[in-house]
């Protein structure tokens, strides 16, 4: 065999090899991007049955036997969702995001799954992209964790949130005003009055901080709001 044909041979084979390898990556690719569309679709479609569900409740539409079967086609219809979710999560963790576990947290807990519902509030912990991300997470963890009646630990979870060290801005003191009030709401729903009000004067304190009106403005009017509540639940008590 001649020289040249000799490289000739090794250049083909060469090329092929790189050719299958190109193939698989952009075959590979295509497939996460194919897993992660179908992850984020299924995702949206919860949040919609999430969404009408709340509608159901809030408009306080009348109790038929019509609308009891659609709250349960669209129970049955987001439980099929979530196994689905809970499949790609499980299966392609490397392509999963903080918001879709948290989604998937907040899915199970409203289908009376509790304990899947922790597993993904953990999980939603674990794969916070900020520190702020994390903040968020921990909260909604905590008050998971009230609603289960796990008082103790909920309120361990509201100060692993506050005590992340997050810049010193008016959006971070504003989110963190929340929190106050987020934990006042869950310590109120025990009947804690004073731990919530100490709560909401911490609340309070934060939102004062806030430099820009108008937000301070809209966290104020949600700490008066709770602050009048609790005065018209006093005065109601009192009669």
């Amino acid at each position: 065999m001649e020289t040249k044909d000799y490289y000739t041979i090794i250049i083909s084979v060469i090329a092929l090899i790189v050719s299958i390898f190109s193939n698989f990556f952009q075959k590979t690719k295509e497939d996460k991007r194919a897993i992660r569309k179908n992850l984020s679709d299924t995702l949206e479609s919860v949040t919609k049955i999430n969404i009408e569900n709340t509608k159901l409740r809030q408009n306080n539409i009348e109790i038929t036997p019509e609308n009891i079967e659609l709250r349960r086609n669209y129970n049955t219809q987001r439980r099929i969702l979530i196994a689905h979710a809970d499949y790609l999560i499980s299966t392609y963790d490397k392509i999963v995001t903080e918001i879709d576990c948290n989604i998937v947290a907040i899915a199970y807990s409203n289908i009376g799954d509790p304990n899947r519902a922790e597993f993904y509030w953990k999980k939603t912990i674990e794969k916070s992209v900020s520190l702020p991300i994390k903040h968020m997470n921990l909260r909604g963890y905590a008050s998971f964790l009230f609603n289960q009646g796990k008082m103790e630990s909920g309120r361990n979870k509201y100060r692993e949130a506050l005590m992340i060290d997050l810049p010193d801005t008016d959006n971070n003191r504003d989110m963190i005003s929340d929190t106050y009030l987020m934990w006042a709401k869950s310590e109120k729903s025990y009947n804690n009055e004073n731990e919530a009000n100490k709560l909401i004067e911490d609340a309070s304190s934060f939102c004062s901080r806030i430099g820009n009106k108008g937000i301070r403005a809209q966290r104020q009017k949600q700490i008066e709001h709770m602050t009048n509540k609790k005065e018209i639940d006093d005065k109601t008590t009192s009669q």
